[in-house]
């Protein structure tokens, strides 16, 4: 599977984000394998058709729509690139949590590291020109850099973020703090770093130290589901991403997630999805075939 790294000294200096026009130079932004990344990546699409394969989902690019990646996360995109306008923007968690140290700022936004909605947006004309506003004067500092640029690049970047987890927040009918209870943040981010091998509401809240009755009022608030669902949607994404992109037997991917036993990891998916991991795969792979 190829990887791609962020660049930091593209430009001759260290710039912990990138920015670019798809118009400009679209070619290089698209991988019809799977494929992950080593940084964010946010998909901002004026005009654009084709589609992403993103947390084992296909969904369909449209007109004025956005796409939020979060690092490692596996993706294929198949876009038609004769006709495209919009913007690719990329950056590093660093170079915003070390300025506002903040390590946990990319978890205050409901669109990264979201197992249970899209990890996509659809915006309306207005919303969309606000935003094609803040891109393009970071493009142009990044165009015409000065001292005093970098100050300016982190600001805007900030901005844009904040405001889409606004509109992604009302789409999704989630909260749209980002300065809320910081145990939330931190539950998304334990989230990250356990999931394979912790699947229980007691390991996180000892992890956290906070009783059940606290995380399960902060998680309803911020996440819009208790954090055993919330535990279990993330759960489910891992099993998908084995079972679509792993050579593993379905007892392997039991023995890699801490299952007991390759029949409860079974039950535990057709559970939640309606289907075995064995079915689920199958349909897969043929519905690639086919194409």
């Amino acid at each position: 599977m190829r990887t791609f790294l962020f660049e930091k000294e593209k430009y001759g200096f260290e710039l912990l984000m990138d920015l670019h026009k798809f118009e400009e130079n679209n070619a290089v932004y698209f991988e019809s394998n799977i494929h992950i990344t080593n940084f964010f990546e946010v998909f901002i699409f004026e005009e654009a058709t084709g589609e992403i394969e993103l947390g084992g989902h296909t969904i369909k690019v449209d007109n004025k729509m956005l796409f939020f990646i979060s690092p490692y996360q596996k993706k294929k995109c198949v876009i038609d690139t004769k006709n495209i306008k919009g913007f690719h923007l990329v950056f590093q968690n660093t170079f915003l949590s070390d300025f506002f140290e903040d390590k946990l700022l990319v978890y205050r936004m409901q669109y990264f590291y979201n197992a249970q909605y899209p990890q996509c947006l659809h915006v309306s004309a207005v919303e969309y020109e606000l935003i094609r506003s803040t891109l393009s004067e970071m493009t142009s500092e990044i165009q015409n850099f000065q001292n005093d640029s970098t100050h300016i690049i982190r600001s805007l970047l900030y901005f844009f973020l904040i405001k889409v987890n606004r509109l992604y927040s009302k789409q999704y009918n989630l909260s749209s703090e980002t300065q809320g209870n910081s145990i939330v943040y931190k539950f998304k981010e334990a989230l990250e770093l356990h999931i394979r091998n912790m699947h229980t509401v007691d390991e996180y809240c000892t992890l956290l130290n906070i009783s059940r009755q606290q995380l399960n009022s902060i998680t309803k608030k911020f996440m819009g589901h208790t954090p055993r669902t919330t535990i279990h949607l993330r759960l489910l994404q891992e099993i998908k991403m084995e079972l679509l992109y792993s050579d593993k037997t379905i007892t392997e991917i039991a023995i890699d997630l801490n299952f007991s036993e390759a029949n409860n990891l079974t039950r535990f998916f057709n559970r939640l999805e309606g289907i075995t991991p064995t079915t689920f795969r199958n349909n897969y792979q043929n519905d690639r075939n086919l194409n």
